[in-house]
């Protein structure tokens, strides 16, 4: 058996032996081009002038013969792995070969092939093992014009795998493993800022404020060193996000470390940081809809979405619809209202919130006391008013509503209107709801086609978990969720 390693240090073993005879960057240089085009037949010809290109054809013809004679005495039983004719060579494909480059190009296609079985595990096997198998770049110790393009080639595919891996391993929410990949993919490439702030996000997201910021300021220092550039608007934006959370009050949901590890729903969870990321990066207004049963896990997954964004500092607000309050109008707008401190309005707009939250007149008694909503022009105004309040910081926010089939008909109304008063806010809104309990004489029903209509809505069904995940939930049963009653809700559904 023979074991190659072109990948950093080259090394040769024969049944596990290293053989030390193929010593010299020329020899190492014609027994990679072999195994690597080893598919065909290559000509002598064309080998001596990749090769030689500035010497005469005979003379390249004879430093081939001689290197050939090389190898045959350094490389054990070499006569049977190479096919020699006259006018060709080629390294024999059907004989057993361990090859690191093949062995990583067949972990590529194997993570390529298992997204189609939405198998996430298979996934992060596959890629952690072609991360593994790259110990560096294709023979360094060749210059030959030939092997630029197959080493590119690969650094690229590495690179490409190692930013997958990381994306894999957040939407798993293995923060330490993707935090160690993300500053791998640094140490190849240090100058590109979007590293930099997915490994600030991923030091938030393990808890690690202080860590973030270390990784600005490190971003900060490299690019005035090599570049003489401040760091980029987005860059600045995700650094001010994580110095306002530390003065930004919490929202009120369970810390995640009170759950149990989030079991069968991972493809669920993965579709709302996305769709964060798309609004955040300047796509329009978006709503992502949670659609299940009572007791199925949706709060539980909006719950750790609240906690998610917390760690990173988006601003977020959460509401929560009851059946006793389904007449009482704006109650969800007045809770995302009171989340943060109001933001400085013009009086025609502070006056129009005020209806909501009365607290602002006793602040401003100066302000006009909002008169009778008697015709449509004011419900406009308002609705404008609150749509201000809202996205008043042009920066990028998170609205979570849960239990939405007990919403107003008023608060409806106007979530449809903030998502067309500004196509460029960066918001997103995650809403619950129950299908069960929606007649078709709902105003979500009307809501909700308007929203696919615009494509503007991505809806997720959560369906009962299947019996293998039923089982590994159950060996959380002790955990402090099940006090909640929540576990328990989640496996009579189940079952």
């Amino acid at each position: 058996m023979l074991s190659v390693s072109l990948l950093g240090d080259f090394c040769v073993r024969h049944d596990e032996a290293p053989v030390t005879g193929v010593d010299t960057p020329r020899l190492q240089a014609l027994l990679a081009f072999l195994m690597l085009h080893r598919d065909a037949p290559q000509s002598r010809a064309h080998l001596a002038f990749l090769f030689w290109p500035d010497t005469t054809e005979a003379q390249a013809r004879t430093n081939l013969r001689n290197l050939l004679h090389y190898l045959r005495r350094a490389l054990p039983k070499a006569d049977s792995y190479l096919d020699a004719s006259v006018q060709t060579l080629q390294w024999r494909s059907d004989l057993p070969l361990a090859l690191d480059v093949a062995d990583f190009n067949a972990a590529l296609a194997h993570a390529e092939q298992a997204p189609q079985m939405s198998d996430s595990a298979a996934v992060r096997e596959a890629l952690e093992r072609a991360v593994a198998l790259y110990k560096g770049d294709l023979l360094p110790s060749c210059y030959d014009d030939w092997i630029i393009p197959q080493r590119e080639g690969l650094r690229q595919a590495y690179l490409s795998a190692l930013e997958r891996l990381v994306r894999v391993l957040e939407e798993q929410r293995d923060y330490h493993a993707a935090i160690r990949n993300a500053q791998r993919l640094l140490r190849h490439d240090p100058l590109h800022e979007a590293t930099y702030r997915r490994l600030m996000r991923l030091h938030a997201l393990d808890g690690d404020r202080a860590g973030a910021l270390r990784v600005y300021h490190t971003c900060t220092t490299v690019l005035q060193r090599e570049l003489d550039v401040e760091p980029s608007a987005a860059t600045r934006e995700a650094y001010e996000q994580l110095l306002g959370a530390e003065s930004r009050p919490s929202p009120t949901v369970p810390t995640t470390s009170a759950f149990s590890p989030l079991v069968g729903r991972e493809r669920e969870w993965t579709q709302m940081p996305q769709a964060w990321r798309t609004v955040a990066a300047g796509g329009a207004p978006h709503v992502v809809m949670l659609r299940g049963e009572a007791g199925i896990g949706k709060t539980r997954l909006v719950e750790d979405l609240l906690q998610w964004a917390a760690r990173q500092g988006i601003a977020s607000a959460n509401a929560r619809c009851y059946a006793a309050e389904g007449d009482l109008a704006y109650a969800p707008v007045t809770a995302w209202l009171r989340a943060h401190p109001l933001m400085p309005l013009e009086d025609v707009w502070l006056a129009e919130v005020a209806r909501l939250l009365p607290e602002v007149l006793a602040q401003r008694p100066d302000l006009p006391r909002p008169g009778a909503l008697t015709e449509d022009w004011q419900r406009q105004r308002l609705f404008e008013a609150l749509s201000r309040a809202i996205l008043g910081t042009g920066q990028p926010r998170l609205l979570v509503m849960d239990d939405l089939q007990w919403c107003d008909r008023d608060t409806l109304e106007w979530l449809h209107f903030l998502l067309r008063f500004d196509r460029e806010a960066r918001l997103l809104v995650v809403a619950t709801y129950r299908p069960e309990e929606i007649g078709d004489s709902h105003p979500l029903v009307s809501s909700l086609q308007a929203l696919r209509l615009a494509g503007q809505v991505t809806e997720v069904e959560l369906r009962p978990l299947d019996e293998a995940h039923t089982r590994q939930i159950r060996g959380f049963q002790a955990s402090p969720l099940c006090e909640r009653g929540a576990l328990k809700r989640g496996l009579r559904t189940c079952w």
